[in-house]
């Protein structure tokens, strides 16, 4: 029994080990190519400080409105899929469904549009 037992730790540890150390030799270059501090992409003037504001503006709403879409599609769907199964379930009827369905998508939409639009007006600032 404990040399089947020690057989087993030592072929989990080699197994372990050698995840570990491919996931490591994988990951190096993807780490080596993480960017540090750049400027802005909509360029900085160092003597204006609110031309550099409105830089930094269109990068974080150019990041956070995506980052933003994102997470509420995903919400979008899973309340979707939860009115589904109440509709399964009798629970609630299928206008219910739709209508929760053309609202939101209609949300996401106007969300879009709206980061496009600042984007649009950071560009020119």
């Amino acid at each position: 029994m404990k040399s089947l037992l020690s057989c087993v730790k030592k072929r989990l540890f080699t197994h372990t080990a050698s995840i570990v150390g491919t996931v490591y030799l994988v990951t190096q270059p993807v780490l080596a190519k993480i960017p540090g501090n750049q400027e802005p992409t909509q360029g900085s003037d160092d003597d204006n400080i609110l031309k550099t504001f409105f830089a930094y503006a269109y990068d974080i709403v150019l990041y956070g409105g995506g980052i933003g879409i994102a997470a509420s599609t995903i919400y979008y769907f899973i309340h979707l899929w939860g009115v589904f199964q109440e509709v399964r379930n009798q629970k609630k009827e299928k206008s219910d469904l739709i209508s929760d369905g053309v609202i939101g998508a209609t949300l996401i939409l106007l969300t879009i549009w709206g980061v496009n639009f600042s984007l649009g007006l950071l560009e020119k600032a």
